[in-house]
């Protein structure tokens, strides 16, 4: 039996494709465009995000991180609509993973993986009013 040629597939490149929440069983999961392949990561599991230039880093519960070709921005007018909170030009944070915060001045917050980010004093307000709502 001959193997015949059959069409090659068109490959897609990584940097066009768009990051988005699925719903698999109930569970919202983060579609993450990688280096070489696409991620599923059960947003739950993000503590906080991490601007770094043009890419962006994933800090995980189990204490691993994930480096993404996407900015922060990108991530951050897709995940306000579940409960993350952008409390400064470089950090992204999962509200349900808040720990604690500076009551007095909220300059700070802790976040269960024991993180200490610095909420700028322009997000002060917003992150006030977010937390007034819990």
């Amino acid at each position: 039996m001959e193997i015949q040629n059959l069409p090659q597939l068109p490959q897609i490149p990584l940097s066009t494709i768009s990051i988005k929440i699925v719903t698999l069983l109930g569970r919202q999961y983060l579609l993450v465009p990688d280096q070489s392949k696409i991620r599923r990561v059960l947003i739950n599991d993000i503590v906080r995000l991490e601007g770094m230039k043009n890419y962006t880093l994933l800090h995980l519960r189990n204490g691993n991180t994930m480096l993404s070709s996407r900015t922060l921005k990108v991530y951050d007018e897709i995940l306000q609509k579940v409960d993350f909170l952008r409390i400064h030009k470089a950090h992204l944070i999962n509200m349900k993973c808040l720990r604690n915060y500076d009551e007095s001045q909220h300059q700070y917050a802790v976040m269960q993986n024991r993180d200490i980010i610095s909420i700028s004093r322009r997000k002060r307000k917003d992150f006030q009013e977010r937390i007034s709502m819990k």
